[in-house]
């Protein structure tokens, strides 16, 4: 054995468990993640079977395209805006529909 190599063998260790909790971490985020989307969506279709405005994220989930991506559409004309005084941006639920079928 070579001195000094304990030390080192203990260091790598310390590295590959730190390593696997890292990995493991950004699973369990991803996990989350699809988990957040999954209710988002399913709070998103509900609004639209019920007619309701969806906020941009809901538009944004059904549509499968980022909250820019809907910014860019909205600018192009190709999805207008609900007047809401309360600040949030919605879209009303028979344009998204009408999108999402398109695509």
């Amino acid at each position: 054995m070579v001195a000094g190599s304990g030390a080192r063998s203990g260091y790598v260790e310390r590295l590959l468990m730190g390593l696997r909790v890292e990995a493991m971490e950004r699973e369990l985020r991803t996990l989350r993640d699809k988990k957040d989307r999954g209710e988002l969506r399913a709070r998103a279709a509900e609004r639209m079977s019920l007619g309701l405005s969806l906020d941009r994220e809901e538009a944004a989930e059904i549509l499968g395209v980022s909250t820019k991506k809907l910014q860019r559409m909205e600018a192009k004309g190709e999805l207008e805006r609900c007047s809401d005084i309360s600040g949030v941006v919605r879209y009303p639920a028979g344009d998204v529909q009408r999108l999402a079928s398109a695509r």
